[in-house]
């Protein structure tokens, strides 16, 4: 019996599952790995989390995922789940609310960013 992304989101206590990236926007193509970003209700211990990537690799039938823990990615990869993500599984408000806090953190980390594009610029 195959699984939903419903069930699936249900076995692993996930709050919202979304795709990004070229899957994301569209514009995949057959050797596209599928990003994936998560945010679960509790902590999933490693062991858990590749029990998830297990079962969405059963369910896409394509073992080139990449899934995300959005809880503790870096605000590079959130702006990007956030600009080009679709949800998969959970609520439009639960997305939004991940989205604000996204750009916040991107929003910011930018004087980081600055900061070691002129480091980087100055290198001889």
């Amino acid at each position: 019996m195959k699984l939903e992304i419903k069930d699936i989101a249900n076995k692993h206590r996930l709050r919202l599952l979304i795709v990004f990236g070229s899957y994301g926007t569209k514009r995949y193509t057959k050797d596209s790995d599928i990003d994936l970003g998560y945010l679960s209700e509790a902590p999933l211990q490693p062991e858990e989390e590749i029990n998830l990537l297990r079962d969405l690799i059963f369910y896409f039938k394509k073992d080139r995922i990449d899934l995300v823990n959005l809880d503790k990615a870096n605000p590079l990869l959130l702006y990007e789940a956030a600009s080009q993500g679709r949800i998969l599984y959970g609520s439009e408000e639960d997305f939004l609310r991940f989205k604000i806090k996204a750009f916040a953190r991107y929003a910011e980390t930018k004087f980081l960013r600055e900061k070691r594009r002129e480091y980087l610029l100055d290198l001889p």
